[in-house]
């Protein structure tokens, strides 16, 4: 059975977990500028709502596409101008942070950007999904996560941008930057299909009693459930190999 899947998905249908910084945040309630020099760093974490997941490597890139100022407003970087940063405040909707993220995949795509850091999530020595980087500097990042294959399912995560440093004012109260920033990935699980290739080959055909034709039933059965049934069949004319391409079985491990 051959397995079909894309190794990486760009735009994934389900909302990434955001963290984003409000712009301005830092004069509109007097949190002390940033310290743009300082290093940042980013952890992740998995929500743990698919268990073969927690078990699964997850490459992670992260692009940085602008730097943020002292006042906590954002700079683009050399060919990222036309993201509208500028734009970001309290007020963003969670559909137009979705925009300017999948603008800058448009963008690093074309721009052929490598990553500034890359990381892989894994289980920790406590068996929770984990991952770092560290010593990165301040300013708002594309976050892109690598689609993951598993024997049943491919789990692909919507790209998402996140700043460091963070402030979380309007969750917590607190008005402080926070440089040490932790997020995660929201993963959509998709089932995995296969293909079998039946061949028969017919060494002799005898003319006179006309055409010869193979019946096939084909049937999946996983964890005692029958998830696919069809019967296909090939017919021949003449001596020779023939051919049968079942497609979209459910896969289901070895």
């Amino acid at each position: 059975m051959k397995m079909t899947g894309n190794i990486k998905k760009k735009g994934a249908a389900a909302l990434a977990f955001v963290l984003v910084l409000s712009a301005g945040l830092s004069s509109v309630y007097g949190a002390p500028g940033i310290e743009t020099g300082r290093s940042c760093s980013l952890s992740f974490e998995l929500d743990g709502q698919y268990e073969e997941l927690n078990q699964t490597p997850v490459p992670v890139h992260l692009y940085r596409v602008a730097e943020v100022e002292e006042t906590g407003e954002y700079a683009p970087l050399a060919g990222y101008e036309s993201l509208e940063l500028g734009t970001v405040s309290d007020s963003t909707t969670a559909e137009q942070w979705e925009a300017l993220a999948q603008e800058a995949v448009s963008l690093t795509d074309t721009l052929g950007a490598e990553p500034e850091a890359s990381l892989t999530i894994r289980p920790d020595t406590e068996g929770t999904p984990s991952g770092l980087a560290e010593d990165l500097p301040t300013g708002m990042y594309l976050i892109e996560a690598e689609t993951v294959l598993t024997a049943e399912y491919s789990y692909e995560f919507a790209p998402y941008l996140v700043s460091l440093p963070n402030n979380y004012y309007y969750t917590t109260g607190d008005d402080a930057w926070v440089y040490d920033v932790t997020t995660g990935l929201k993963p959509e699980q998709t089932p995995r299909y296969g293909s079998l290739v039946i061949e028969k080959t017919l060494t002799s055909y005898n003319a006179t009693v006309g055409g010869a034709t193979f019946v096939f039933s084909v049937e999946a059965v996983k964890e005692d459930e029958v998830v696919y049934s069809d019967v296909v069949s090939v017919a021949f004319d003449r001596a020779g190999t023939r051919q049968i391409l079942v497609e979209d079985i459910p896969a289901a491990p070895k």
